[in-house]
């Protein structure tokens, strides 16, 4: 009867291993999760800053838009009253942008061909990133 709780010397300890190796495995996919999920909350910020920039590009462009066509190079350039005011609420969304970094431009050029360029800088990334989007403003 003592024969049926005995285990050969082979058997001994398999149950210890399986189950470390089962230990391992799931802390790996853990591991594997847990790096994705940073992944996507740093490309969900990124996203976000694309459609800021997308947005406050539209804006400027729509302004333009209601304005004098022959006024654009004036009120929007870097000195003008409306760059200046939408310059500001870019820097106080964007990231990385101050007074002599990364800041935005208008540019008007002939037949007022209309590019703006909005720039930010994510705070962990080595490069800057830009936002271009070129209209021609006509009546």
């Amino acid at each position: 009867m003592n024969r049926l709780h005995t285990r050969p010397a082979r058997s001994r300890g398999i149950v210890m291993i399986d189950a470390l190796i089962a230990i391992v495995i799931f802390s790996i996919g853990i591991l594997g999760m847990i790096g994705l999920q940073a992944a996507a909350v740093k490309m969900a910020g990124d996203a976000k800053y694309r459609s800021d920039a997308a947005m406050f590009a539209d804006q400027i462009i729509a302004q333009m838009w209601g304005d004098d066509p022959k006024n654009l190079t004036t009120t929007y350039a870097a000195s003008g009253t409306k760059y200046k005011s939408w310059a500001g609420a870019i820097a106080k969304i964007l990231p990385g942008i101050d007074d002599t970094t990364n800041v935005p431009t208008i540019s008007v050029g002939t037949n007022n061909l209309v590019t703006v360029t909005v720039n930010w800088k994510s705070p962990n990334d080595t490069s800057a990133h830009s936002y271009v989007s070129i209209t021609q403003i006509t009546r």
